[in-house]
């Protein structure tokens, strides 16, 4: 056989190519790899590749380059807005893509559009997978109510005041910033404790390093409230430590309640959906705190706004009692010295009825011996000297 000039080759390549699929666009799923990307110049360039298991550690079944052009670029914009993933390497995505080939760059696939939905649907599907591996590993812990994820975290009773934490965040992050800064500026002055377990919280090994920094503080055996886990905002990749099963047994049974604020607006973590509360972000992890000490202060103003309440009803029922009562009493002294009065001067006057001498001048006499009263006949001898008393006088008298 002849030999043929390279470019022959190529420009037969690109024929037989552009002949099976010019003009004509595909949906793939496949893995990004490898990308290039140039937010300032509209374009980017990667390489998409299938795994034998569909993980990122199985072989490699099929590897081509790819691009995206200035006039489809916007897909990234629009698949990161939709997802809240970042464009980036290791995602599975589905991919609309057309088949190109140029003699001097090669066989390339130029993307079209990404599907978010196919992503969001990856990543609940994982998640999901998950969550019925937890609720059936561990019922003691995680179990569906009502359509309902319950753990025994949610379950713990919630201290009346939240006031010494336990912070696991990254040194120095926004979140430990944002966090510490709300707490500190709390309008209300409340005083907090914090101490600091310092660590990775996003990326390769970050899962380990979160729990075991839960062990931690599980064997310091201090009475922490609440331990608080913070982060920044990023994308859905970065919260990936968040959806294991590790951090989801290691939350659903932690003995103290679990304040989760680790940044994302758009979607649910697993550490969230299984810990005591959860907010969006490490400001209202701080809100939260200062909100839920502030009613406990609150109930405490409105138990003593009661409690004047019902002693000034007390008093002035108390002291309505008093007057009652003591015009009641001074109604009865006043009937009881009266009717004593009565009795008394009833009392003088059969008294003055009853005085000898009254008794005398009604023309009555007393007979005496020696001064002292006779009161029976028989007493009186024939021949004695008496005396008898009269009103005016003593009478000498012999018997």
């Amino acid at each position: 056989m002849s030999p043929i000039r390279l470019s022959d080759l190529a420009f037969t390549l690109e024929a037989v190519i552009d002949d099976a699929f010019g003009q004509k666009a595909m949906w793939v799923i496949a893995e990004t790899s490898d990308i290039k990307n140039y937010p300032d110049r509209g374009y980017c360039f990667l390489t998409l590749i299938e795994r034998e298991s569909g993980t990122t550690s199985g072989g490699t079944l099929a590897k081509l380059e790819a691009c995206i052009w200035r006039r489809n670029y916007h897909t990234i914009r629009e698949f990161e807005s939709a997802t809240g993933v970042a464009f980036a390497r290791n995602i599975q995505l589905l991919l609309l893509v057309s088949v190109g080939y140029s003699p001097v760059y090669g066989l390339r696939l130029e993307i079209l559009q990404i599907d978010p939905s196919y992503t969001l649907g990856n990543l609940e599907r994982e998640r999901q997978a998950v969550l019925d591996a937890l609720v059936q590993d561990h019922p003691e812990l995680i179990w569906l109510e009502a359509g309902q994820y319950i753990t025994a975290n949610q379950l713990l009773p919630r201290p009346a005041v939240m006031q010494r934490l336990a912070l696991i965040t990254a040194p120095g992050s926004d979140g430990w910033r944002d966090f510490r800064h709300e707490l500190a500026q709390n309008p209300f002055r409340y005083d907090f404790v914090v101490d600091e377990y310092l660590t990775q919280v996003q990326g390769k090994g970050a899962e380990r390093a979160i729990c075991a920094q839960l062990e931690r503080i599980r064997l310091s055996e201090i009475p922490y409230d609440a331990v608080v886990i913070v982060r920044g905002g990023g994308s859905q990749l970065d919260f990936g430590s968040f959806d294991t099963y590790l951090m989801g047994q290691t939350v659903a049974g932690f003995g103290i309640p679990i304040l989760a604020g680790i940044g994302h607006e758009r979607n649910v973590s697993i550490a969230d959906m299984l810990c005591h509360e959860s907010v969006k972000t490490p400001t209202k992890a701080a809100a939260f705190l200062i909100e839920h000490n502030r009613q406990f202060e609150e109930s405490c103003l409105l138990l003593r706004d009661r409690l004047g309440l019902v002693a000034r009803d007390a008093l002035q029922t108390a002291r309505e009692h008093l007057d009652a009562e003591t015009e009641r009493m001074r109604f009865v002294l006043h009937n009881f010295f009266r009717d004593r009065h009565t009795d008394l001067a009833e009392k003088a006057v059969t008294l003055r009825h009853l005085d000898p001498a009254n008794v005398l001048r009604r023309g009555y006499a007393l007979l005496l011996r020696n001064g002292h009263i006779l009161t029976q006949a028989g007493n009186v001898q024939t021949g004695e000297t008496l005396q008898v008393q009269l009103h005016d006088g003593i009478v000498t008298v012999k018997t």
